[in-house]
C-alpha cells in the first residue's frame, strides 16, 4: 500500500475496508462524518483508492466490503469498473437516443429540453459523480428558469417560469437515459436519480391534473369549426373524442390497424403494447373511407405525407378563435387535444351509467388511482344521505 496518500484512513474490521474522518458533519448526530473507502489493486500491481460512501448515506462497513467484493470479482474477469464509472451523463443520454430513434420512440421534444436546459450543466458530468445535493442545486435553477415562446407571427409572450411538471420531465428524460445504460451493461451501478421513498432526492411534487373538460355545445362548436379548416384533424379529435384515444395512440395508426370487417381498431398504447379496442360503426366506417395501404399511416401530415409527431398548429388556432383557452393561462383549465379523452371519460362518468372499475377499463388505466380523479362526477345519493341529518333536527 505504498501509494496511500497523505489522508489519515482507518482500518475497519473488514479485509481492505477503511474509512477516513470528514470535514463535514453528520446532519443526525452532530459528529465528524466517516467516508467509507476500500483499497485495491490493478493489473499492474498499482495501488488504488475507491471511496464507497458516506455514513450519514447510510454506507456501513458491511457495505463497503460488499462492493469492494463485487469490484474484485469484475476486475478478475476482464472488466475495469474504474474505467466504466467515468461513463458520463452525456454518454448515456445520446446512447438511449439512439436507441430511441431505432425504436422509432418520439423522444425529439425531451433530448430537445434536455439539450436546452441540462446540456451544458450535467452531459460531460461523470454518472458515479452526481450526487443528490448536485441534482437538487439543478432542481432549484430550473425552477427559475424562465422561457419565452413565440406566438403566430413575430410577437412573443412575456417570459414564463418552466412549469414544475416540465422540469419533472426533463429530469425524468436523464433517468430513463441512465436506466437504459444500467440495462443494457453500459454503466454497472446505481441509478442517482432514482426517486425512492424517503430517499434523499425526489422529483417535484406538482398538481398537474387538468380539471378542464368540454360541454357538448363546446365539443359541437370545436368540431364544427375543425371539419371547417382541417377536416383530417376533425377526424382525429372525433376519434378521441369517441373512444378516449390519446393523442399519440392516433398519431401511430396505420392503415392496418382498422379491421376491414370489424369495428374493430389496433392501437399501440402508452406503454407499447398493441391492443384491441372496439370502436362505434360510425367511427369504423370514417377510418376505413381513408382506405390506407398496410403500413400507411393513417393520419397523415399534408407537407411531407408522414405521422404526425405533435398536434397540428390547427387546433389550438381552433381552440382560440373559439375562446375555450383561459384568458389566465391557467394550465390545469387550458384546452389541448388531450381534453377531448379527458372530455369522453368525463362524459361517461356523469352519465351514472358507468362504474368507476368500468370507466377504468374504457380508459385503459393501469391503477385505478387514475381513473378516481372521475368519482366526483358520477351521480351519487349524496344530497339524500344528508338529508337524514336534516330531518332528524327538524
Amino acid at each position: 500500500m505504498s501509494n496511500i496518500t497523505s489522508r489519515k484512513y482507518i482500518k475497519t474490521k473488514f479485509e481492505g475496508v477503511f474509512y477516513r474522518t470528514s470535514a463535514k458533519r453528520d446532519p443526525r448526530t452532530g459528529e465528524a462524518d466517516r467516508v467509507y473507502c476500500f483499497w485495491y489493486a490493478d493489473h499492474e500491481g498499482k495501488g488504488h483508492w475507491k471511496t464507497v460512501g458516506r455514513h450519514s448515506q447510510g454506507v456501513r462497513p458491511q457495505a463497503a466490503r460488499r462492493t469492494r467484493a463485487k469490484f474484485l470479482a469484475e476486475l478478475a474477469a476482464g472488466v475495469n469498473p474504474a474505467q466504466q464509472e467515468k461513463i458520463t451523463v452525456g454518454q448515456a443520454v445520446d446512447a438511449y437516443a439512439s436507441w430511441a430513434k431505432s425504436e422509432d420512440k418520439a423522444i425529439a421534444h425531451h433530448l430537445c429540453q434536455y439539450n436546452m436546459h441540462l446540456r451544458a450543466r450535467m452531459h460531460t458530468f461523470p454518472i458515479a459523480d452526481v450526487t443528490p445535493g448536485m441534482l437538487s442545486a439543478i432542481k432549484a435553477e430550473l425552477m427559475k428558469t424562465r422561457i419565452v415562446k413565440k406566438k403566430e407571427g413575430d410577437e412573443t409572450r412575456p417570459p414564463r417560469l418552466l412549469a414544475g411538471q416540465t422540469v419533472n420531465n426533463i429530469l425524468s428524460f436523464v433517468r430513463a437515459s441512465i436506466n437504459r445504460a444500467i440495462g443494457t451493461g453500459m454503466w454497472n451501478g446505481a441509478n442517482p436519480l432514482s426517486t425512492k421513498r424517503g430517499g434523499p432526492w425526489q422529483l417535484l411534487k406538482v398538481n398537474n391534473a387538468r380539471l378542464r373538460f368540454l360541454t357538448p355545445k363546446e365539443a359541437k362548436d370545436l368540431l364544427t369549426e375543425l371539419k371547417t379548416h382541417n377536416p383530417q384533424l376533425h377526424d382525429m379529435a372525433l376519434l378521441s373524442l369517441r373512444t378516449g384515444l390519446r393523442a399519440t395512440e392516433i398519431f401511430k395508426l396505420k392503415g392496418q390497424d382498422v379491421d376491414a370487417h370489424a369495428d374493430v381498431l389496433y392501437i399501440i398504447a402508452k406503454g407499447g403494447s398493441r391492443v384491441a379496442l372496439r370502436i362505434p360503426s360510425d367511427i369504423a366506417a370514417m377510418l376505413r373511407a381513408y382506405k390506407r395501404s398496410s403500413g400507411e399511416p393513417l393520419f397523415k401530415t399534408p407537407a411531407t405525407g408522414t405521422a404526425f409527431k405533435k398536434t397540428p398548429i390547427g387546433f389550438n388556432r381552433a381552440v382560440k378563435r373559439l375562446k375555450l383557452a383561459p384568458e389566465d393561462g391557467n394550465s390545469l383549465y387550458a384546452v389541448t387535444f388531450h381534453t377531448l379523452r379527458h372530455t369522453f371519460a368525463s362524459w361517461l362518468a356523469q352519465s351514472g351509467k358507468v362504474t368507476l372499475i368500468e370507466l377504468k377499463n374504457l380508459m385503459r388505466h393501469k391503477n385505478i388511482n387514475m381513473t378516481l380523479r372521475y368519482a366526483h362526477l358520477i351521480p351519487g345519493q349524496e344530497s339524500e344521505k344528508l338529508s337524514i341529518v336534516s330531518g332528524l333536527l327538524a
